[in-house]
Formats: structure tokens, sequence, C-alpha cells
């Protein structure tokens, strides 16, 4: 196991540059399925009755969720974020020891650009995945990045 070296979260509100928003038909049971995830609520917005129309989610700096009630289209949303560190085979394992029906937790996994993933698919269907950099592979990442077309920094 790796130490996790995951920055506390940031609280403040800020203009969020991106964010994803969520249709979910239980708020409540979605909030506590992305807490374990590794978000906290950060607000919980009322509607006009009391009841949450948003739940704005963060997990780290610009890794915002806004959950909103409604139905999702299963598999036509994915979102991926940085693992900031985190030892993703522990998130995975743990998810996998909850009891979380109709989520599903896939990997970790390596890919062919030298991360490795975990996707994780909420019991509505909405897809995050968790990615880190293969730093033991670092060396090998770079070469590949040599051979990108494209006019971005950093490239030769």
């Amino acid at each position: 196991m790796s130490e996790n070296t995951t920055p506390a979260i940031d609280r403040t509100i800020y203009p969020m540059p991106m964010f994803a928003n969520f249709a979910v038909t239980d708020i409540a049971a979605a909030t506590a399925f992305y807490e374990a995830v590794g978000f906290i609520a950060l607000a919980t917005i009322p509607g006009p009755d009391g009841t949450p129309v948003v739940v704005h989610l963060r997990r780290m700096k610009y890794q915002d969720l806004l959950l909103v009630p409604g139905q999702a289209k299963t598999g036509s949303t994915t979102v991926s974020f940085s693992a900031g560190g985190e030892d993703l085979a522990e998130r995975a394992k743990s998810l996998r020891e909850r009891d979380f029906p109709g989520a599903r937790i896939e990997g970790p996994a390596d890919t062919a650009w030298y991360t490795s993933d975990v996707t994780i698919d909420d019991p509505d269907g909405n897809r995050v995945i968790l990615t880190a950099p293969r730093m033991a592979e670092i060396d090998q990442a770079k070469q590949w990045a040599k051979t990108f077309e494209g006019d971005w920094v950093g490239k030769n």
C-alpha cells in the first residue's frame, strides 16, 4: 500500500471552470455513494418544499459534481478526475466492500497512455474515472509523448 498524498479538500466557493451534473433517482443515496468515492457534500440546496434540488460535491479543487434529482441515461455521462496521489487499489477495494446496489467498480486497470484507472459507475449509471500516472513508467511515457502531433507546451 502506498502513502495517501491526497491534498485536503478545498471548501471555498469559487467560479468553477468545469463541473458535471449527474441526474440521480435518490439524491441522499447518491450523496452517500459519492462520499464513499472520496467526495464531500460541500453544499445542499433546498427547493421550495425544502427537499434538496442540488447537492454540490467536491473531491479536490476543480473536481466538482452537482447531483440533481432526475432519471439518468446509463452510460451517457463520464467524467475523469486525477486521483491526486490516492491509492486507487485501496479505493476500489473499499468501494467493493460497501453495499451499493447497482454500482460497478472496475480496476485499477492500466491504460495504453501510461495511467492506471478505476472506473466507477454509480447506481444510476453515471461514470467517474479516477486516474493516476504510472510513475514507474514515467520515462517511457515521456518518450511516447514525443510522438504526439500538435502544438502543446513541453512537446520538445
